[in-house]
Parts: structure tokens; C-alpha cells; sequence
């Protein structure tokens, strides 16, 4: 499962520059394809991970890699993975992994990430943009974010059952 895993997030990487380079990612003039395909993938790919230490060592990786790669932020953006890690972990806690619960949580994921990066921006007078554009930015992720997420786990279900896949020790 290791392998799949790796591929989703490449995957996810490329799905990401694409979306990012032609959807764009204006505060005014926002696509509906915009969301983050490379936390979404993490979130989706979660439950394939026995071994929370190998999980939190592919997330800080690829918060570092997305970091790096897109937001300039690096230690901004693997804390807020951490974060959006730990909500998802206490969802599951209460509520199944199926496709409706999978769905609010990678949503509610996304949401936590951008409020929380707006408001540390805000903070530090980084980045000075106002409540409006954080609604639109967050209205405009829901449509992909549910599509995305939707694909992907219906992917890899169906590669974890049909090729008799084990969870990652």
C-alpha cells in the first residue's frame, strides 16, 4: 500500500501545479477547481496507514515538499498539515471511514487549513487579505474538494479489495 500511497500524493503533486499554473489562484478571481489536492490525498490515504510514526513521516515530507514547492511557508504549512492530522484522527475516533464521512472530514479539513493560515497570516501581517476573500476561498475549495475526494477514494477502495492490499505496519 506503501507504493499506491506514494503514487496518489505524486498524483496529487501534478494535480496540484496543474490546477495551480491554468485554474489560478487570485483572491479576486477565483476557479472552482482551486483546493488542495495534496492534503486531500493525505487525508485519503490515512486509514491505509497502521503505523501512525510512518504516517506522520509521509505527512511532514509532504508538507515540507508542498511548502517548498508552493507556498513559501514551510514550517507554516507542515504545522497546519499536523493540525488538519489531528482533527481528522479525532473525527474517526467517533464517526466511521465511508464515503459521506470521508467527504466532511477532507471539507472540514480544508476549511481548518485555510482559516487557520489566514488568521496566523493575519497575525504577522504577512499577508493582507480580508474575511471576504477567506469566505470566497473557502466556498470555491468545496466542489473540487468533494469531487477530488470522491475519485480518490473510490481508487484506492477499490485497489486496497481487489488487489488484497495490506494496511502499512
Amino acid at each position: 500500500m506503501m507504493i499506491a500511497s506514494i503514487i496518489t500524493l505524486l498524483f496529487s503533486f501534478l494535480f496540484q501545479t496543474i490546477s495551480s499554473n491554468y485554474a489560478g489562484y487570485i483572491y479576486h478571481d477565483l476557479s472552482l477547481f482551486t483546493t488542495i489536492y495534496i492534503l486531500i490525498a493525505l487525508l485519503v490515504i490515512k486509514p491505509y496507514f497502521e503505523n501512525e510514526k510512518k504516517y506522520l513521516a509521509v505527512l511532514i515530507i509532504t508538507g515540507f515538499l508542498m511548502g517548498i514547492t508552493y507556498t513559501n511557508a514551510v514550517f507554516l504549512n507542515i504545522c497546519l498539515f499536523i493540525v488538519v492530522y489531528y482533527f481528522s484522527k479525532l473525527f474517526y475516533f467517533y464517526f466511521p471511514y465511508n464515503y459521506f464521512t470521508i467527504n466532511i472530514s477532507t471539507l472540514i479539513g480544508i476549511f481548518i487549513y485555510h482559516i487557520a493560515s489566514f488568521f496566523f497570516l493575519f497575525a504577522v501581517g504577512y499577508d493582507q487579505y480580508n474575511f471576504g476573500n477567506l469566505l470566497e476561498i473557502l466556498l470555491h475549495s468545496i466542489p473540487m474538494t468533494l469531487i477530488y475526494t470522491t475519485v480518490l477514494y473510490f481508487i484506492l477502495d477499490k485497489l486496497f479489495h481487489q488487489l488484497n492490499l495490506r494496511e502499512i505496519k
